[in-house]
């Protein structure tokens, strides 16, 4: 039998995988910022539940029902099954589970990465440049980390 160490170890990438997932929904998603001459300049800072944090006119023009939220909620609930699924489950059922919730955590940064680029550009008088939070890519480190648990899982079992 071989010895596993902490960072070989299925059940452990599944637990660290879902914790940073369930943080990275409390970090910033996504950033912008605008200056719009006369009127001043504003900022922005959304994270992963859609919690804002800025001031200026472009707080106020961020709907309150934006695509990172769903993305989010969802993020933060996968990121939960992925710590129950490595307490609970054994074997292959553990393994496919954790690979689905991996891969399903890396869809959700996905689909938000690509969707903050259309944010950008020059309106009028003012200028707008947005960017991606680094809790995005927490995200995507986390579905990952999970997934290789899920990929380390089934290499055990049929090692």
């Amino acid at each position: 039998m071989v010895s596993k160490n902490i960072f070989t170890d299925a059940r452990n990438l599944g637990i660290a995988g879902g914790i940073l997932s369930l943080i990275s929904v409390f970090l910033p998603w996504y950033s912008a910022s605008v200056n719009a001459g006369m009127l001043g300049s504003s900022s922005i800072s959304v994270n992963g539940l859609g919690w804002k944090n800025g001031e200026g006119m472009l707080l106020g023009l961020v709907s309150g029902n934006a695509n990172w939220e769903f993305q989010g909620i969802g993020v933060l609930a996968l990121g939960i099954v992925s710590i129950v699924v490595a307490f609970l489950l054994k074997d292959k059922l553990q393994s496919l589970a954790m690979l689905a919730c991996g891969l399903l955590i890396i869809g959700g940064g996905i689909v938000n990465l690509n969707s903050i680029g259309s944010f950008s550009g020059k309106f009028m008088d003012a200028t707008m440049y947005s960017g991606i939070g680094y809790g995005l890519y927490v995200v995507l480190l986390g579905g990952a980390i999970v997934a290789a648990g899920g990929l380390l899982a089934w290499r055990d079992i049929n090692g």
